[in-house]
C-alpha cells in the first residue's frame, strides 16, 4: 500500500511538472511573440498575446492551439505587423482560429478606430515555436472581418481626395454621411456641403453614393455634382491607402451615430517586400 501511494505520489508530481512546465512555456512564449511584433511595429505601440493551447500540455507539446489572441493599439505601420510565409515548414502546428484586435492605430498614415478578425485554420513552424520562441505562420484560412472607422478618421480620408475643401468636417447617422468645409476658389471661400450614403464597389473602395452637393446654401447643378463625387471617390481603398488588399475584403458597410463599419472576410496576409514600421504612403 505504501507503495502504490509512493508511485502515486510521483506520478502526481511528474503530472504537475509537465503541467507547469508547459505554462511556463506558454507564457514564455507569448512575451516573445510580444516582442516579435513589437520589432516589426519599430518599438512603438502596446501589444498583447495570449494563447490557449489545445488539450492543455498536450497541446503544447505537439503545437496545437485553440486561439491565439493578439491585441494592439497606438502604432503606426506602413502594413500589418504579423504576415504569412512561405514554403510550409515539415514541421506544422495548427491554430483553430486566430484573433486579432487592432485599436487606434494608422496605416501608411490614415488612422483606423479599430479593426477585428477571426482568421480560421492557421498553419505555424512548430519547431521554430519550440527550439526559438517565435511565432511563424503560413497557410490561413478566410474568417470574419471588422474595421471600424469614426468621423475623424473619415475627415482625414475626405482630407486626401478633396484637398480644395478646408478643415473638413464629417458627421455621420444611420442612414446619410455629411461632409461640411471651406471650399478654396476664385480666390476666395465657399461654404461647402456634401451628403450621400456609404457604399462598397469591387470589395475595396468605400464611396459616397447618391452624392448631393451645395456651395453657399444652393444646390450645384448635376453635371458639377459628378465632378465633385469623381474627385471624392473613392474616399477609401482599402488597398491603396491601407495595405490591406491581402488581408480584407469589403462586403458591406453598415452606418450608425458617428461610425462607418466596413464588414467582410480576412485573413493573414502574406509578407510583403518592404519594412512594416512608419506611415510610408
Amino acid at each position: 500500500m505504501a507503495l502504490d501511494a509512493r508511485r502515486f505520489a510521483e506520478i502526481l508530481l511528474a503530472i504537475v511538472l509537465i503541467v507547469g512546465g508547459a505554462r511556463e512555456f506558454t507564457r514564455r512564449l507569448e512575451r516573445a511573440a510580444e516582442r516579435q511584433i513589437l520589432q516589426q511595429l519599430g518599438g512603438n505601440g502596446q501589444v498583447q498575446v495570449r494563447i490557449e493551447p489545445r488539450w492543455g500540455a498536450l497541446g503544447v507539446l505537439l503545437a496545437r492551439a485553440d486561439t491565439i489572441t493578439v491585441q494592439a493599439s497606438g502604432f503606426r505601420a506602413a502594413q500589418m505587423p504579423f504576415f504569412s510565409e512561405s514554403p510550409v515548414p515539415a514541421w506544422r502546428g495548427h491554430v483553430q482560429r486566430v484573433q486579432i484586435v487592432l485599436e487606434r492605430f494608422s496605416l501608411k498614415g490614415f488612422p483606423v478606430r479599430r479593426l477585428e478578425a477571426t482568421i480560421p485554420d492557421v498553419s505555424l513552424d512548430s519547431r521554430a515555436a519550440a527550439f526559438r520562441l517565435k511565432i511563424r505562420l503560413f497557410v490561413a484560412g478566410w474568417g470574419e472581418g471588422r474595421v471600424t472607422l469614426d468621423e475623424e478618421d473619415l475627415a482625414t480620408f475626405v482630407k486626401r481626395r478633396l484637398p480644395e475643401v478646408h478643415s473638413p468636417q464629417v458627421r455621420v447617422t444611420a442612414s446619410e454621411i455629411y461632409i461640411t468645409g471651406e471650399l478654396a476658389a476664385l480666390l476666395t471661400t465657399w461654404r461647402f456641403e456634401a451628403k450621400g450614403r456609404v457604399a462598397v464597389r469591387d470589395g475595396r473602395q468605400v464611396v459616397i453614393d447618391s452624392a448631393q452637393v451645395r456651395v453657399e446654401g444652393e444646390d450645384l447643378p448635376p453635371a458639377v455634382v459628378q465632378k465633385v463625387a469623381s474627385a471624392l471617390n473613392p474616399v477609401l481603398d482599402v488597398e491603396r491607402d491601407m495595405n490591406l488588399g491581402s488581408m480584407f475584403i469589403v462586403e458591406r458597410v453598415e452606418q450608425e451615430e458617428g461610425f462607418v463599419k466596413l464588414i467582410g472576410r480576412a485573413t493573414v496576409p502574406p509578407r510583403q517586400t518592404g519594412g512594416v514600421n512608419g506611415d510610408t504612403k
